[in-house]
C-alpha cells in the first residue's frame, strides 16, 4: 500500500451531496430520448448499475480504514450514500422495464451479479481496489457526454426518466475522483488501473451493454428494420469511444481527474437541477 499521504483532488467547491429526488416513471414512453438506439443504451446501462453500484460500496467499505486523508474519508462516505440511492432508483427503473415486456432482463442481472462475485473472488486487493475506479471512469465520461450533448441525447423529449438521468450524471461528475483518489492513496501504480481498465473492464464494460442492448433492440423489432440498421451503426461507432476515453491520461505524472471545464459543467448542471426541484 501507499505509505504517502494522497489527499482528495476533489475541488473545494465540490461538495458531495447525498440528494433523493423522487421518480416513479409512469408516464415514460418506450423511447424516451431522441431514438430508440439512445434509448436502450441508457436502458441497457439502468440494467447493469444496480449491481455495479453495490460492488462499489462494497468494495469501497471494505477498505476506507486504510484511507487517511479525512476530507478523502468523508467523501468516500458521501460516494457512498450517492451510490446507494443510484442503486435504488436504476432498480426501481428495471422494474418498469421488466414490466414492460423485456423478460431476460432478471438474467442479465443474474449472470452480471455471477460474473462479478467469481472475478472479485480471484482479484488480487490491488486490482479488487480498481474496479471502484473502473467503474467511475465509464459513469463519469457517459454522464459528461450526456450533460455536454443533452440536446442530441434528449431531442424533443421531455419525460421524467430524463430528469432521472440528469440527476444521476450530476452527481457522477461531482463523485469522479472519489474512487480514483482511494485507488491512488493505496496503490501508488496508475499504470495497473490502466491495464485494469483496457485489458479488462473496457472489454467487459462494452461488450455487456452492447448486447443488453441489441437484446432490447431485438424486442422491439427495431433492429430488424434495414432502415434502422445505418443509424444503429453510426451511434455505435460514436458511441464506443466513450468508454475508452481518456484512460492513458492516468499514466500521466500529476494527473487531476477535475479539469476546469468539468467545474463549469458540474456548476452549470447543478444550477439547472436546483432550479428544476427547488
Amino acid at each position: 500500500m501507499n505509505k504517502d499521504l494522497v489527499q482528495s483532488t476533489t475541488p473545494e467547491g465540490v461538495k458531495i451531496t447525498s440528494r433523493r429526488p423522487k421518480f416513479d416513471f409512469s408516464d415514460t414512453p418506450k423511447v424516451w430520448l431522441s431514438d430508440p438506439f439512445k434509448t436502450h443504451f441508457m436502458n441497457a446501462l439502468s440494467i447493469l448499475i444496480p449491481h455495479s453500484e453495490r460492488t462499489v460500496n462494497a468494495i469501497m467499505r471494505q477498505n476506507i480504514q486504510h484511507i487517511s486523508d479525512a476530507r478523502l474519508k468523508n467523501e468516500v462516505k458521501s460516494l457512498i450514500k450517492q451510490e446507494g440511492a443510484h442503486a435504488a432508483m436504476h432498480q426501481k427503473s428495471n422494474s418498469c422495464l421488466k414490466q414492460c415486456g423485456y423478460t431476460k432482463i432478471a438474467f442479465f442481472e443474474k449472470l452480471q451479479k455471477k460474473s462479478m462475485s467469481m472475478l472479485r473472488r480471484v482479484s488480487s486487493d490491488a486490482f479488487e481496489m480498481a474496479i471502484p475506479a473502473a467503474f467511475e471512469h465509464f459513469t463519469s465520461a457517459i454522464s459528461r457526454d450526456f450533460l455536454v450533448n443533452k440536446d442530441e441525447w434528449v431531442g424533443q423529449q421531455t419525460n421524467e426518466a430524463i430528469d432521472f438521468a440528469v440527476w444521476h450524471s450530476l452527481e457522477e461528475i461531482e463523485h469522479q475522483a472519489v474512487c480514483y483518489d482511494a485507488y491512488k492513496a493505496l496503490y501508488p501504480s496508475q499504470w495497473r488501473l490502466v491495464f485494469a481498465l483496457l485489458f479488462c473492464w473496457v472489454p467487459l464494460t462494452v461488450l455487456s451493454t452492447y448486447i443488453v442492448q441489441l437484446y432490447l433492440l431485438h424486442k422491439d423489432r427495431v433492429i430488424y428494420q434495414p432502415k434502422n440498421w445505418v443509424p444503429y451503426f453510426k451511434f455505435l461507432s460514436g458511441n464506443i469511444g466513450l468508454f475508452t476515453k481518456g484512460i492513458f491520461k492516468y499514466r500521466e505524472k500529476g494527473f487531476q481527474p477535475w479539469s476546469p471545464s468539468d467545474e463549469a459543467l458540474y456548476h452549470k448542471a447543478l444550477t439547472q437541477f436546483e432550479a428544476k426541484t427547488s
